[in-house]
């Protein structure tokens, strides 16, 4: 095995599910002659996006099924995917029990959760631990956890993935639009700014994909807007397959948000207008999708007018968007996590 800081250490892999499987940096350590243990909350996904509700039982879950094996994690590499504040809470109470251990927390997203007042304070006890390295996302991540705790170490990786494109939705048989504007996902998405550009483009048509969970409705007013729920990824991303524009509207600069979707509107070399925040720009810089102001509607109909009326700028941003995602391949993020980690 490699020479590394934690040669010889057992990593153990902290999962939602059993059926994730090892992450991409568990394989390699493993393949490369170091022990690699499995813990998961559930066996597998029984539905798509968890509720609050659902999340709350996960969490509560994971406390109790790994809280009563500390030994487990004693003088170990963590590489925590999943209820990281459980296991943060799970540190912090068995203190030096937990000896040498290390914890990579990776995928740790508060969102709107994160602004209360009653988190913070939660945080700034559960985060004042050298032990624990966050892996963000987002310049803001970094600027937020670091107002929190001076101690908790953090570092940027950016979201990787090796999705492919899949076939092209027929539109005559989905019932949708010969030509249309694309948007869709759940979590921090603006979809009230959505509908307001819409409204500025009644010749234009637009498909959105959402949750049930959005809690969102398309106002009576538009007719040039079709509003689709719960769809299974293949046909979610046949559908942006088929779109003239992708569009990326967050609501706040933290992780989980957007990247798949703009990863797979950069693969399927789509032109893409985005909004201007750390977590996804990286994926556009140099020409490869039109930025919009955070919640700004003129800047956000200027990008999409931009695009509309221009096929040769549409087929440039999605020739170079599609250059840039071959840069965040799993491949690429392994020697990244690696050096990260000390393996």
């Amino acid at each position: 095995m490699a020479s590394s800081e934690h040669c010889g250490k057992t990593m153990v892999v902290l999962n939602q599910y059993k059926s994730y499987g090892l992450p991409s940096v568990a394989e390699w350590y493993a393949a490369n002659g170091g022990e690699v243990r499995l813990l998961y909350i559930s066996e597998a996904s029984k539905s798509g996006f968890l509720s609050k509700k659902g999340l709350l039982r996960e969490w509560t879950k994971a406390f109790f099924k790994w809280a009563v094996q500390p030994l487990t994690f004693r003088n170990r590499i963590v590489y925590c995917t999943s209820a990281q504040l459980p296991f943060m809470l799970i540190c912090r109470l068995a203190g030096l029990a937990l000896g040498d251990c290390r914890v990579y927390f990776h995928n740790f997203y508060l969102h709107e959760l994160g602004r209360k007042p009653l988190v913070k304070r939660i945080l700034r006890f559960l985060l004042a631990d050298s032990r624990f390295t966050i892996l963000t996302q987002s310049e803001g991540e970094i600027e937020y956890y670091r107002a929190l705790s001076s101690k908790v170490n953090l570092k940027f990786i950016p979201f990787c993935s090796d999705f492919t494109p899949v076939a092209k939705e027929d539109q005559r048989t989905a019932g949708l639009p010969d030509s249309y504007v694309f948007t869709g996902g759940y979590t921090n998405r603006d979809y009230p700014l959505m509908f307001r550009l819409a409204g500025r483009f009644p010749d234009r048509q637009f498909v959105f994909v959402a949750s049930s969970l959005n809690g969102i409705e398309c106002p009576p007013s538009l007719d040039n807007v079709t509003l689709l729920y719960n769809l299974p990824k293949d046909q979610f991303e046949s559908i942006l397959t088929g779109a003239e524009v992708v569009i990326v509207p967050l609501r706040e600069d933290v992780g989980a948000s957007g990247q798949m979707l703009a990863i797979s509107a950069a693969r399927n070399a789509k032109p893409v207008v985005y909004t201007d925040l750390s977590v996804i720009s990286y994926f556009f810089s140099d020409g490869a999708g039109i930025p919009y102001r955070l919640g700004d509607l003129d800047s956000l109909s200027a990008g999409l007018h931009a695009l509309l009326s221009d096929s040769g700028l549409r087929e440039r941003c999605g020739r170079k968007a599609l250059e840039r995602s071959r840069n965040f391949t799993m491949d690429a993020q392994l020697p990244l996590l690696r050096d990260v980690m000390g393996l």
